[in-house]
């Protein structure tokens, strides 16, 4: 039986697709956005991740941990070797404050589907369902496609929310049980592409038309990256992409926010953009009006 490694697990998440939804997270993703909101979902596997406001410095994890992972101050001080750390967890059981967690967890299709059938009444009524994002889930192909078929058999809405970097076969071997795909479109320009996330999109392209020629339903969502992606040529991108394929049936903008800098810490990492801010609510609606302006089709507000 296949497993998934799963980084969180949210139930009524109202932005991932129609309705009342529960959204799985699933763990390593191809591309390394240099913005991602998140990061602890880049690497396949098992991270540690510490919350130090939660930390009261008293020192049960450095009496346990047999790594040296932890170091530990009566005070003020608690320093983490993440690279010594194995995830065993001990450390983890043993703070009373929940300062340390684990960020991935194997799970089966039938354990994930366990918990998003409790909210079946919920789907129902609002046109909700499962949506499973990421990372990428497509990395984890075998696994997924386990995971999609099951669902779909116990009657579930199923949303795919994809960065469209994996193989067109694996893209029409899933097609068939994904109602609508939540498709990312980053940035228009290949070179500028391969700069911000370490790979060009024609890859992604080709993936986007060959979902919409085969009759998939498409929500393209479409991160806006303050000094990275907010130009005029990559708004004018995707108002082209909205008008060529008749099944793109929204176009989400998905505005920056900086929650990835606390995120980032909590897994021992440096930001890359320290110094971006969140997208306020008048400069959301300037970058509305201009993607509207180039006659961009079902544009939504997210």
């Amino acid at each position: 039986m296949a497993e998934l490694m799963v980084f969180d697990l949210q139930r009524f998440a109202l932005h991932d697709g129609p309705g009342i939804r529960t959204t799985v997270f699933l763990k390593g993703c191809p591309l390394d956005c240099i913005w991602c909101h998140n990061p602890e979902s880049k690497k396949g596997k098992p991270q540690m991740g510490y919350l130090e406001k939660n930390c009261t410095y008293c020192g049960r994890c450095q009496k346990l941990c047999q790594y040296s992972v932890h170091r530990v101050s009566k005070r003020d001080c608690h320093k983490i070797d993440f690279s010594k750390c194995v995830q065993c967890g001990l450390c983890v059981d043993a703070c009373p404050n929940h300062a340390l967690k684990i960020f991935g967890k194997r799970m089966t299709s039938e354990e994930i589907l366990q918990v998003v059938m409790k909210d079946w009444d919920f789907y129902q009524k609002s046109g909700g369902g499962l949506t499973v994002s990421g990372g990428e889930p497509m990395l984890q192909f075998y696994a997924l496609l386990e995971l999609l078929k099951k669902a779909k058999e116990k009657g579930l809405h199923i949303c795919l929310d994809t960065s469209g970097q994996a193989s067109q076969n694996q893209y029409k071997a899933v097609a068939e049980f994904v109602d609508v795909f939540l498709f990312d479109y980053k940035i228009t320009d290949p070179e500028e592409h391969k700069r911000y996330t370490g790979v060009d999109n024609r890859l992604i392209l080709k993936n986007l038309d060959y979902l919409c020629r085969n009759g998939s339903h498409i929500y393209l969502r479409c991160p806006i990256i303050p000094g990275i992606n907010d130009n005029e040529q990559h708004y004018e991108g995707i108002a082209k992409l909205s008008r060529k394929y008749e099944g793109i049936e929204q176009v989400n903008l998905m505005m920056y926010h900086d929650m990835a800098k606390g995120k980032s810490v909590q897994i021992g990492e440096q930001y890359a953009l320290p110094d971006i801010k969140t997208i306020e609510a008048e400069k959301k609606k300037l970058i509305y009006s201009k993607v509207e302006s180039y006659g961009c089709l079902g544009l939504q507000d997210s």
